[in-house]
């Protein structure tokens, strides 16, 4: 059964436990570790990057980071998300997806939330394809990942395809 759900801040008192999550041994050369993303957030002040706990009952279950944003082309990157092993195909990925945009809808003044996805992990590009993300067919240059887009209330979709150069 799932209990309540929410995104928290990271601090001393969650921040091993994000530490300690972990996608399928299949999905390692997906994504980046929680450890990877907290030391990019770190270092990379140009990108404003936010890092989030996804937590059950106050327990880190899965992590986000949220940042890049550009506010011309109205759009900020989804650029982590991942539930840890034990708890994938429970449910909680939609649900905390579903969460995360809610979340950046009142966070961050966009049309857009963009991510990428590796073209051979096909079970998230129909993961975020099932929960409203369109595959845009375009490539990030920077690391050969597959652009999807999810278009918030009020944007003009699907203007993102002729003029927009992520970044």
């Amino acid at each position: 059964m799932i209990k309540t759900l929410s995104i928290q801040p990271i601090n001393a008192g969650n921040r091993q436990a994000v530490l300690a999550l972990e996608v399928a041994p299949t999905q390692r050369d997906f994504i980046e570790s929680n450890h990877q993303s907290l030391q990019e957030a770190r270092q990379d002040l140009v990108h404003e990057w936010s890092c989030l706990a996804l937590c059950e009952a106050d327990r880190p279950i899965g992590f986000m980071m949220i940042g890049a944003a550009n506010e011309q082309e109205r759009y900020i990157w989804l650029d982590r998300f991942m539930v840890d092993r034990r708890f994938q195909g429970k449910g909680y990925g939609k649900l905390f997806l579903k969460q995360a945009i809610q979340y950046i809808t009142k966070q961050y003044d966009v049309d857009e939330i963009v991510l990428s996805v590796h073209p051979k992990n096909r079970s998230a590009c129909l993961f975020y394809e099932k929960n409203g993300f369109q595959n845009t067919q375009q490539i990030d240059e920077a690391n050969g990942e597959i652009i999807f887009v999810y278009p918030l209330a009020g944007a003009n979709y699907p203007f993102f395809l002729d003029q927009k150069t992520f970044s």
